[in-house]
């Protein structure tokens, strides 16, 4: 299946590494694969039991507008892309704009 649609350099992406033995991956946020790794190597310094068991498994998701969520100082944000500087926005606000 081919999709046509261009593909964003400068979009943030969801990096997901899974280590032996834990069940939930951590996610790092990056604009690419080298700045994803740079980032799980810092956690993984300050985490030194990550670093033993080691990354068995690496996949890449992209936030999808009005249904990716994320909380940012307890306040539940939604990816709006380039709406926002940051690409977040409160589902407050978002609400109010009207997108179904």
């Amino acid at each position: 299946m081919w999709f046509n649609y261009p593909v964003e350099k400068n979009i943030l992406r969801f990096y997901k590494y899974k280590f032996k033995g834990v069940k939930k991956p951590i996610i790092i946020e990056a604009y690419n694969k080298q700045e994803a790794r740079r980032k799980v190597f810092y956690v993984m310094e300050k985490i030194p039991q990550l670093k033993e068991l080691g990354v068995i498994d690496e996949s890449l998701t992209l936030p999808i507008f009005g249904r990716t969520t994320k909380n940012i100082k307890s306040v539940k944000n939604i990816w709006v892309g380039n709406l926002t500087p940051s690409g977040w926005m409160p589902i407050t606000e978002f609400d109010k704009l009207g997108y179904e």
